[in-house]
């Protein structure tokens, strides 16, 4: 296959960048939960989602009008620059005010909606139609590999470790200390900082030749963005099954970012230790999806394989919901994981052979306003102060199990007419 070179720096750059966004996005929530201001956080983090359903919007009409590389390297260079200046504000300063560690937050969010449409576009641009599951496959492994290591280095970073044992072997006992201090939120910018320039270089060296010349559609951006409404009102099953198949996605950032601090907190009465372990199970569990999910559903279809991982993400939801144990709601995180990713792999497949290369930008893009709309709806729910009182979040996570069940129950009311499709 061609192109190879080219595929490798492109999962290389999105790892190494996505691995300390992973510790950032991290290390904010938990940081607010530590000042219980959990609440805050939450609605601050509602108001950034609703605002990135404009941007969405905007870039999806980026990713499709301009070279896909080109897009990365100036995202990649604005992103690194703002990050990179509060940090050294940070070192400047000796901390950070909220609204400085916020806007991290929100620059992070306001990336992924351009990154993510630009990886799925690029990747579908430079491979051949026969490779696309396996592209998808290992954009998936590749991202989950990286969230695996950054889940447990934020297990380390956020509470620091302090070990003085021994080690008995056979005539010796070997001393252990290992002293590593907790890491300030600006030490963890800097590092986030740094591998965006890491990622710069390496797309900068990429040399490619696409597959299709793809045919660039100039005009105002409202008349690129009309392109992609008119696809989709014209292709309505393909809007119905990128609808409901988010549903997955839309309760794993809202259960990461809105949910799990007050869970661990107030309910599991644990610390950021298991805050960061339950981010790296997570990321085990996406990337055993990535690995397995084309063997486990080969000869089904797309659409039965989707509603399946819909109930793994219910059944993990209410167990969250109906119990109190840390070792469940580790399995839990193996459980969403697993459903998130092995979700996204499929519906990524379906959309690379039924979208065209042209306007698949706009279309993710599209789909990412619906989600971001009912993540919006949730997150501001569960900003209550009600939900972050004693173990009432647990209702949050009943509430999102009924969201991944009604949308597994709509795609397969419409199963007859999606499959013709698969």
């Amino acid at each position: 296959m061609k192109n190879k070179k080219a595929l490798a720096l492109l999962f290389t750059a999105n790892g190494i960048s996505g691995f300390a966004q992973g510790v950032s996005l991290l290390s904010i929530p938990w940081y607010f939960a530590q000042q219980d201001l959990s609440n805050k956080f939450n609605l601050a983090y509602a108001i950034i989602t609703f605002l990135t359903m404009f941007w969405g919007l905007v870039a999806g009409t980026i990713v499709d009008r301009f070279p896909r590389k080109r897009v990365f390297l100036g995202t990649n260079l604005t992103e690194g620059l703002i990050v990179g200046v509060i940090a050294l504000y940070g070192w400047y300063l000796g901390d950070l005010p909220e609204i400085f560690i916020l806007i991290v937050f929100a620059i992070t969010l306001f990336g992924f909606y351009i990154h993510y449409p630009n990886l799925y576009a690029f990747a579908q641009e430079i491979s051949p139609p026969e490779q696309y599951t396996r592209i998808t496959s290992w954009i998936e492994i590749v991202g989950q590999s990286t969230n695996v290591v950054a889940g447990a280095l934020a297990a380390v970073l956020l509470e620091g470790v302090n070990l003085h044992t021994e080690v008995a072997l056979p005539g010796i006992t070997i001393p252990v200390n290992i002293v590593i201090e907790k890491w300030t939120i600006y030490e963890v910018f800097t590092m986030d900082a740094c591998t965006y320039g890491l990622s710069l270089i390496l797309i900068a060296a990429m040399k490619y030749v696409p597959y299709d010349e793809r045919e660039v559609e100039l005009g105002s951006f409202v008349k690129r963005l009309r392109s992609g409404f008119s696809y989709l009102m014209a292709n309505k099953l393909i809007l119905l099954f990128g609808f409901f198949s988010y549903s997955v996605f839309v309760v794993m950032l809202v259960k990461l970012n809105a949910m799990m601090p007050i869970y661990i907190d107030k309910h599991l009465n644990e610390g950021g230790d298991v805050y960061g372990i339950m981010e790296m199970l997570y990321a085990v569990g996406a990337l055993s999806a990535g690995i397995f999910i084309s063997s486990l559903v080969r000869g089904m279809k797309v659409t039965k394989a989707i509603i399946m991982l819909m109930l793994l993400a219910t059944t993990a939801l209410w167990l969250s919901a109906f119990t109190q144990s840390t070792k469940i709601f580790f399995t839990v995180g193996l459980m969403i994981g697993f459903a998130n990713a092995g979700a996204r792999v499929l519906r990524l497949t379906y959309i690379f052979n039924h979208v065209p290369n042209y306007i698949v930008g706009r279309v993710n893009s599209l789909f990412s306003l619906t989600n971001v709309l009912m993540r919006t709806i949730f997150i501001s729910i569960f900003s209550f102060t009600w939900f972050s009182e004693g173990s009432n979040i647990t209702w949050a996570y009943f509430i999102m199990g009924c969201f991944t069940l009604f949308s597994g129950l709509m795609l397969a009311l419409n199963y007859k007419k999606l499959v013709t499709k698969d």
